[in-house]
């Protein structure tokens, strides 16, 4: 599976997405999560904010919402099309661009908090992309990562999930397709969030912080965004 596939499929499901970002937005979910990242890194004026793989651009207008410095990047052009239009929708200045997360084009020290939201998952070279995303943080800065282990569980076994859940109206071909680029990634071998760990630790993060109940303050209901798989939430401070 070549990057090329990934960013064909996340292509088609740009518009779909799209849709859900932004009921995302406008629902009490954004507010959730704007307080975790409060918790651990506070958000506003002055603050350079790089969101890796911000897809149709959540993290990165909740974060501008909060008078932030924001850059987003995505492998998918489609995606950064429809992260532009929603960011003009919800009135904020967003610089978003087409990027590859394992290769970021941005100076050394330059963000003070790298957040990456269901994103590792997706990448071939984790410690590759772990070093980019250090590379670009200022010294003090803090990288967020919240992602699950995806690989434990099936994309096309999503039956107890709400029936206004995105993920009813992809389709069986899409949700195949998705299982099985992730399938190919040798990171959904892994068990997670350990295997992060270790590899921080090989980058000589000494100071990890590990929250494995983040899932359960932003999941209390079974709503259209509920995620069925439990996310974990992994920060350090440069």
């Amino acid at each position: 599976m070549t990057k090329e596939n990934i960013i064909n499929y996340w292509d088609k499901r740009s518009e779909s997405f799209s849709k859900d970002k932004v009921a995302e937005l406008e629902s009490n979910h954004a507010m959730k999560w704007l307080e975790e990242i409060n918790q651990i890194k506070k958000v506003g004026p002055g603050i350079k904010v790089l969101d890796i793989g911000t897809g149709a651009g959540f993290l990165a207008i909740l974060c501008a919402q909060q008078h932030a410095d924001v850059h987003g990047i995505d492998l998918s052009p489609d995606m950064i099309q429809a992260a532009q239009a929603n960011a003009q929708q919800f009135d904020q200045t967003v610089n978003f661009k087409v990027m590859d997360a394992e290769q970021l084009q941005f100076d050394d020290n330059y963000f003070d908090i790298v957040i990456a939201r269901n994103v590792t998952w997706l990448l071939p070279n984790t410690k590759t992309a772990y070093s980019e995303w250090l590379r670009v943080l200022k010294e003090g800065g803090t990288l967020i990562n919240i992602d699950a282990d995806y690989g434990n569980t099936s994309f096309e076994s999503y039956d107890d999930i709400p029936t206004d859940h995105a993920h009813h109206n992809l389709g069986h071909h899409m949700l195949h397709e998705s299982e099985q680029i992730k399938n190919t990634i040798s990171i959904n071998s892994q068990r997670r969030p350990q295997y992060d760990i270790n590899i921080l630790k090989q980058l000589g993060i000494v100071n990890v912080h590990l929250d494995q109940s983040v899932y359960k303050r932003i999941y209390q209901e079974q709503d259209q965004f509920y995620n069925p798989t439990p996310i974990f939430l992994i920060s350090i401070t440069k």
